[in-house]
């Protein structure tokens, strides 16, 4: 299991959540700063898990991570590209498994994928609204 972190870019209005090396890399590389461990996501894919992908739009500057059908034809329909899978998360509640929330704001064009309270706060108090969970992940 690999944590899954919450990175911001102030420039970009976008928050970024990645658990690959690749995935952390390519934040710090466009100066987003980390925020938070969200969590832990499997790095292979377990039994009952699912895909957590990780989509780019270069029209919107925003990454946008989804475990779910409906997320992926959002994001394709938005003219995301897909990146590369972040992880592994379950689709159903497992014991010990905290809700992957994912979030929108419209006024910054940026899908906010939180699993902490902190993350959740924050998304409401910028005005961010609840779009649906994409999988449950373990609480860090």
């Amino acid at each position: 299991m690999v944590l899954l972190k919450t990175f911001w870019s102030a420039s970009r209005g976008d928050n970024f959540t990645a658990s690959t090396t690749q995935g952390e890399g390519s934040a710090y590389a466009a100066n987003y700063r980390f925020v938070r461990n969200e969590g832990h996501v499997y790095d292979y894919q377990a039994p009952g898990t699912v895909p957590l992908k990780l989509f780019w739009s270069p029209e919107r500057k925003d990454n946008f991570s989804t475990a779910t059908r409906e997320g992926e034809i959002s994001a394709y329909a938005a003219n995301y590209r897909f990146v590369r899978n972040e992880g592994y998360v379950f689709p159903y509640r497992a014991p010990g498994t905290v809700p992957l929330k994912l979030f929108w704001s419209p006024e910054r064009g940026d899908n906010f994928t939180t699993a902490t309270r902190e993350g959740e706060v924050s998304a409401y108090a910028a005005n961010y609204r609840f779009v649906r969970v994409e999988g449950y992940i373990y609480p860090y």
